[in-house]
């Protein structure tokens, strides 16, 4: 996942101007193919001292950086989503707040792969600021999960066959080596006193 930030400050006559600018920003981008878009304001320290500073940040995730540059492209074709843009500028007087450093853009990468239903943090490149993401699978990612799982058995299952197959043929070609063996003693000839009695018996013929 993706996240990309804009902090910026908001002057106190204008914060229900922002308001509305910012209902409108949700529903363009979700129209454009952005439905993750969040705008917070800065407090004190634990959320104690209830103390409203005007910086406001606005937190915009994508999936990849396909998926950002596919909403970018399409934000600069859309007339409504230019001229949001525009009165959103001359609201906040964006050319003076960027001057002074008061406008400020980060972009976050995901520090951890993104499992289902597990919580990750991720860490700002520009900024040690955490920001904590739940994700939740979708069926088509169950689905392809459970046929890698299955691809994997089946696999293995092969293996196993074909292993056992190996060991097999192994078994079936020293059988007959075993049989071959043993035909070639039996047919080896017999050292007993065959012979001499042959030549016993022409000694008498001739006798």
């Amino acid at each position: 996942m993706l996240l990309q930030t804009n902090s910026y400050i908001v002057p106190k006559d204008k914060r229900a101007e922002h308001a509305r600018l910012v209902r409108r920003f949700r529903q363009i981008l979700g129209r454009l193919g952005c439905g993750q878009f969040d705008v917070y304001e800065q407090v004190g320290a634990n959320w104690g001292t209830g103390e409203r500073t005007g910086r406001f940040v606005q937190i915009i995730r994508f999936r990849d950086r396909k998926h950002q540059m596919g909403v970018q492209a399409a934000e600069r074709t859309d007339p409504a989503a230019q001229e949001l843009i525009a009165e959103f500028c001359q609201l906040i007087n964006f050319p003076y707040q960027q001057q002074q450093g008061l406008f400020a853009v980060g972009y976050y990468q995901s520090a951890l792969p993104i499992a289902p239903g597990r919580r990750t943090e991720t860490a700002g490149e520009y900024g040690d600021e955490e920001v904590i993401a739940e994700t939740v699978p979708s069926p088509a990612d169950v689905a392809a999960e459970q046929a890698g799982e299955a691809e994997q058995a089946g696999e293995a299952e092969q293996a196993g066959e074909a292993e056992q197959a190996g060991e097999a043929e192994q078994a079936g070609e020293a059988e007959p080596q075993a049989e071959e063996s043993d035909a070639a003693e039996d047919m080896a000839p017999v050292e007993d006193g065959s012979d001499e009695s042959a030549d016993t018996a022409s000694r008498r013929t001739e006798n």
